[in-house]
């Protein structure tokens, strides 16, 4: 839980251990989600991401998909090469960075399923793909394709059952091959009330699961020390 010195406070995913530290995941005070996905290795640098803003920054500042959109067509924040999806208790968008802060909505709903993994799907970033694409990124998009296609009702249940699809929970089949460290899954009722369900799995640790209610948590009677 972070308490920044100005705006709403927010839960983040947070990642160590390599050059790409910080907040990958999130989802604030006011019910703002923002994931995040990496653009394909040849543009997912360092050096393309100075002087942008980082998602930590975005989940203390806006309230609202709405908001944070504003915001980026008024140029007030940019990002490097990379892949962001919001959503709020209204609305969720998909949106595609490429190099100098260009970008493009790829979709805006306020009800229907957005997916992305980790290269480019609009038209007008096609090109900067690698070419091949990487076979997991693709076999991961084709795969949550043909799981959208049983046409089940995407509620809170198969939407955890899908973040554990073997193509979709990567493994890793060597301690040095990319795997999948967590799922963040965050549910907003008419009620009113939010719940972010996490897996956590930590190298080193065992895999362990929370369902985490986020008005407790931001009323200060949750506590998140003991998620790991």
């Amino acid at each position: 839980l972070v308490v920044p010195s100005r705006g709403y406070r927010y839960i983040s995913l947070y990642t160590t251990g390599n050059e790409w530290v910080g907040t990958k995941a999130g989802v604030n005070s006011e019910g703002l989600v923002i994931v995040t996905a990496s653009a394909p290795p040849n543009l997912d640098k360092r050096e393309f991401f100075q002087g942008r803003t980082n998602t930590a920054t975005l989940l203390s500042r806006y309230a609202s998909v709405a908001a944070a959109l504003a915001a980026l067509e008024a140029n007030e924040w940019r990002s490097g090469p990379q892949f962001i999806m919001m959503a709020d208790k209204n609305e969720i968008v998909s949106l595609e960075f490429m190099l100098q802060g260009d970008y493009t909505i790829l979709e805006r709903t306020q009800n229907g399923r957005l997916v992305h993994t980790n290269h480019y799907l609009s038209d007008d970033f096609l090109k900067y793909n690698p070419t091949p694409i990487a076979k997991s990124s693709q076999n991961r998009w084709q795969r949550i394709q043909e799981l959208l296609a049983e046409d089940q009702a995407l509620n809170t249940e198969v939407s955890l059952q899908y973040s554990k699809d073997p193509v979709l929970w990567r493994k890793g089949q060597s301690p040095t091959a990319t795997r999948t460290l967590s799922t963040w899954t965050v549910r907003h009722s008419a009620d009113g009330t939010s719940v972010l369900f996490l897996t956590m799995a930590n190298p080193g640790k065992p895999e362990k699961s929370y369902t985490i209610p986020l008005q407790k948590v931001f009323a200060g009677e949750y506590d998140l020390s003991q998620v790991e």
